[in-house]
């Protein structure tokens, strides 16, 4: 028989049997958590195909569609199958340029066999990446901790309503992140196999940081965790042997095995998927790494009730936006990390090298992008949405102290009430994601007084997600006004912010106009958006738990009088007529 053959079958049986092994009884407490976990992905992935055509277009969207368009035409253009795109348009559109196309690429790819529309099928897609960064860090989780800790890192991921709530439709964010999440998790399995890892490992810690790249230039920061990790092994290997010459053995022994093939495969397979980057691949990537640094945000960011400039934030506006992001029982674990850590490395059996090594590496993941962003003063945009990639490490950690706290939970005796008030809390945490649906990403925790507390103090809908329902507000709103006329008569609307996110939705009947001074309807994210003028009347509110998001109003009153005032009277008309002819 092929030999080929026989290791197909053989590797497919493997396959068969770890897949009905799920739906046997568990021999054994970790089996039990591998499959209650496979049950929770299986969940997400239901929830994300029931929900996934709910979510509206957001703002950066639009343009993401378009250079995705613009790199797969570029590279059909090679082999014949299209027209080249002008240079001009692919490697200016925007600032999209500075970034690579990975997700963006395959979107487009996809939207061309797709029985969705163009965004529901982006949408569809980007929650698919978002479930792979569930699994990494689950994976993570039981890497550090066991098939439990695996299990509560997925369900945190889940139940923090920043990254569920953007998983759907923010294409540059949650791709970085669920490429992030995998480097790591490589990143940490190198550590017991150094300074002789097997080549398939660093293969794949190759590939995975290679797509984050693919995503965003920032990726380059795995590539310096990989240096520093390997590094401090080295450093420690030769404290332990008390001989220098370790040192240099392992440093130079890890370099060329590890680091040099993991550049090899990350950095091309970036230039891959990004065009630009491709005619200076050392100077472009850089120069977009510094413009990220310090790129250009003309709008005001809103900060405990006051709007400031992206240039002047105080340096508590990330860790404040990142803590009121999560949900209280997470914060609370992911604060009491530190102190679990150094109690856990005060026990000398605690330091061993492996597991130092694993929880630095973890530790920095989550610490250095926001010191960093801190110490040099970095442009932050609206809330922490550049910063979602810190958000699985921050559940990972968190499970793991959740896993401590509920090993010496065990042997309380009066812990089940502990477990029944930590039920009641999931309860009422799932509860407000289902009153936030499809804009769980607005969420903010009790400590600012949830999402009604955070109104007018925090940014909420800066995405326009919430546009999509206020345009079908807005339809029925009419159709009601109308009846079957509805469909004879032409509104004309503007849209104060992405025009695309609410223009997507638009019944034929519709039309778009720039100046709010000729339009029907005006749709804004706030009444001092959208009203112009004191004739205007909400027809239209979106909101969540009491907050508003967006708002529609009617101005055809003020139309109306407008039109009125500059009639001219038919007497006057008819006097001025008749004058010219004396």
């Amino acid at each position: 028989m092929d030999p080929l053959r026989t290791l197909a079958r053989a590797e497919a049986g493997a396959a068969w049997g770890r897949l009905t092994a799920l739906f046997r009884r568990p021999e054994t407490g970790d089996q039990l958590w591998i499959r209650l976990t496979a049950a929770l992905l299986l969940v997400a992935a239901v929830l994300v195909l029931l929900t996934f055509r709910s979510y509206g277009v957001t703002w950066d969207e639009d343009m993401q569609r378009w250079y995705g368009d613009l790199v797969l035409e570029h590279y059909l253009s090679l082999v014949g199958l299209s027209h080249p795109p002008h240079w001009q348009a692919l490697y200016s559109y925007g600032d999209l340029y500075n970034y690579g196309a990975v997700f963006d690429m395959a979107a487009a790819a996809a939207s061309r066999f797709s029985p969705f529309g163009v965004f529901e099928t982006r949408h569809l897609l980007n929650a698919i990446v978002g479930l792979v960064g569930f699994a990494g860090c689950w994976k993570l989780g039981r890497r550090l901790g066991g098939p439990r800790a695996g299990f509560i890192a997925a369900l945190f991921l889940l139940l923090t309503p920043n990254y569920y709530g953007q998983m759907f439709n923010n294409p540059k964010d949650i791709p970085f992140a669920a490429g992030c999440i995998w480097a790591t998790y490589y990143l940490i399995r190198l550590i017991p196999v150094l300074p002789r890892p097997p080549l398939r490992l660093v293969i794949k810690l190759g590939v995975a940081t290679g797509l984050a790249m693919g995503v965003r230039i920032g990726g380059l920061l795995l590539l310096c965790y990989l240096g520093l990790l390997l590094a401090l092994f080295a450093l420690w290997q030769a404290i332990a042997a008390r001989r220098v010459r370790v040192l240099i053995e392992t440093a130079w022994s890890t370099f060329w095995r590890v680091f040099l093939p993991t550049v090899a495969i990350a950095y091309p397979l970036m230039l891959v998927f990004w065009p630009w980057a491709q005619s200076a691949p050392i100077d472009r990537p850089l120069s977009a790494l510094a413009v990220f640094s310090h790129e250009i945000f003309e709008a005001k960011t809103l900060f405990d009730g006051q709007l400031l400039s992206a240039y002047a934030l105080p340096w508590t506006y990330l860790p404040t936006y990142i803590g009121l992001a999560l949900p209280e029982l997470i914060l609370a674990l992911l604060l009491a990390a530190p102190m679990v850590a150094g109690l856990a490395l005060a026990r000398r059996q605690a330091w061993q090298c492996e597991r130092v090594l694993a929880l630095f590496v973890l530790g920095l993941t989550m610490v250095f992008p926001v010191v960093y962003a801190i110490a040099v003063k970095a442009v932050l945009f609206n809330g922490m949405r550049h910063f979602i990639f810190v958000l699985p490490p921050i559940a990972v950690s968190a499970a793991l102290v959740a896993e401590l706290g509920l090993r010496r939970l065990a042997a309380f005796e009066y812990r089940r009430p502990v477990y029944a008030a930590l039920g009641l809390y999931g309860l009422a945490h799932v509860a407000i994601m289902v009153m936030l649906h499809p804009d769980e990403y607005v969420y903010y925790n009790g400590f600012v007084g949830g999402v009604a507390g955070a109104e007018n103090k925090f940014k909420l809908d800066y995405w326009a997600n919430s546009y999509a329902e206020a345009v079908r507000g807005m339809e029925d709103h009419l159709r009601k006004q109308y009846g079957a006329d509805f469909e004879e008569r032409e509104f004309t609307v503007a849209v104060e912010g992405p025009p695309v996110s609410a223009r997507y939705y638009f019944p034929p009947n519709f039309r778009q106009v720039v100046d709010p001074k000729d339009a029907d309807f005006v749709i804004g994210f706030t009444l001092d958006d959208a009203d112009h003028y004191l004739t205007d009347l909400p027809v239209f509110r979106v909101k969540r738990m009491g907050a508003l998001l967006s708002v529609v109003v009617d101005h055809r009153e003020f139309l109306a009088e407008q039109r009125i005032a500059h009639q001219p009277l038919a007497g006057a008309l008819r006097r001025s007529t008749n004058s010219t002819y004396q």
